[in-house]
């Protein structure tokens, strides 16, 4: 026991080392103890990898260069004793084969926690949500404040209306009128903050307590509103695909914008030209804190752009029936989940109120997150 304590304590003062340090040889030094010798394109296979796509980043190139150099060093070693030793047992093909399996092994895990443990530089200051809403209640969870906004019910028309413009997919259409009943709906997205004061922990890294809570499937939003129920003996849960556009669009005080508020992205969202396309060493690349853009006619924030928010509805096609409190196909045929509202890292369109997404319930990423519902309260 006391030995294994020592060998994670040894591998998280390398980590600590890779973490800090900019000099190559200290970096070959610390990967060639943990044991990363496979080959350099392991690196781009690591899952926050994935996220910085062609972004530049200080720290992955020079663990990617470090990483070539061990492969290197390592590639020569191995000719050089292939070259002198005679010829293995038989037996011995299926240990190189383990120990190749056990380097990559290694390999995949060290580069994990790097990339998975280096935080994105943030250096913007962030200030708190401004509530402009007429109606709203403010609730407490474990110190944690969030407000959810009164939406009136009334009718409107879903799908591709007139101001989505010729960007409309064609699974917006055909448009069919929709009668909500009042309800209530998050002022935002749920935040890092929120989630960690339900759930004991956050997301790695941690982008700041006002940012939305990312990279959570549709089955981790239901253990989520299960727990925060459990806690405040209230009925919490995600809106309908039906509640989400409406509230989007502004409800009963609408002014039939394109976006959630505006009919320039600009105004009200973050989207790839704000922020992806900044690159990783701008402080405005990645998601934003909640409510740092203009919010739409009822006062709701970040409703087009910054994280996709996860619907209760399965996916499925519309149909020209006029539907009254609709809650999706009635016999889904798939487990896909609706997305909507469009994120930091995908084009403007995306950010449409009418546009759809579709994933499966146990899809994660770091663009996705959530927004509460709730039943309104006398």
């Amino acid at each position: 026991m006391k030995e294994s304590l020592k060998i994670e304590e040894l591998k998280q003062r390398l980590i600590d080392v890779v973490q800090q340090t900019d000099d190559i040889v200290a970096v070959i030094r610390c990967l060639t103890v943990m044991g990363v010798s496979a080959e350099d394109n392991l690196a781009d296979n690591m899952s926050i990898a994935s996220q910085l796509k062609e972004a530049t980043s200080d720290k992955q190139l020079l663990v990617r260069d470090a990483m070539k150099e061990t492969t290197s060093s390592f590639k020569a070693e191995k000719q050089e004793l292939d070259d002198d030793e005679p010829a293995p047992p038989t037996n011995s093909k299926g240990r190189k084969v383990f120990t190749w399996c056990l380097a990559a092994a290694a390999a995949i895990l060290a580069g994990w926690l790097l990339f998975t443990f280096v935080p994105w530089k943030r250096e913007k200051k962030e200030h708190g949500v401004v509530t402009v809403a007429e109606r709203y209640k403010t609730f407490n969870v474990n110190g944690c404040t969030f407000n959810l906004v009164y939406v009136d019910g009334g009718t409107f028309t879903m799908g591709a209306t007139e101001e989505q413009g010729d960007e409309a997919d064609s699974d917006e259409t055909p448009l069919f009128q929709v009668t909500l009943s009042d309800y209530m709906i998050g002022e935002t997205e749920v935040t890092q903050q929120l989630w960690t004061a339900v759930m004991g922990v956050g997301p790695i890294p941690y982008d700041g307590d006002l940012h939305p809570m990312k990279n959570i499937s549709h089955d981790d939003c239901i253990i989520f509103i299960n727990k925060l129920n459990k806690i405040t003996g209230m009925h919490f849960y995600l809106p309908t695909e039906a509640q989400w556009e409406f509230a989007a669009r502004g409800g009963n005080k609408s002014k039939h914008y394109r976006f959630a508020g505006s009919d320039d992205i600009e105004d009200v969202g973050w989207y790839s030209t704000n922020s992806w396309d900044k690159g990783k060493g701008d402080p405005d690349f990645g998601n934003h804190a909640v409510g740092s853009k203009q919010p739409n006619e009822l006062g709701l924030y970040d409703m087009s752009g910054n994280v996709w928010e996860w619907c209760a509805d399965y996916y499925g096609k519309y149909s020209s029936a006029s539907k009254t409190n609709p809650l999706g196909p009635e016999n889904p045929t798939a487990s896909f989940r609706v997305n909507r509202g469009g994120s930091w890292d995908y084009i403007a369109t995306s950010s449409r109120t009418s546009n759809r997404r579709n994933r499966t319930p146990d899809f994660r990423n770091f663009n996705l997150g959530m927004r509460l519902a709730h039943e309104p309260i006398k």
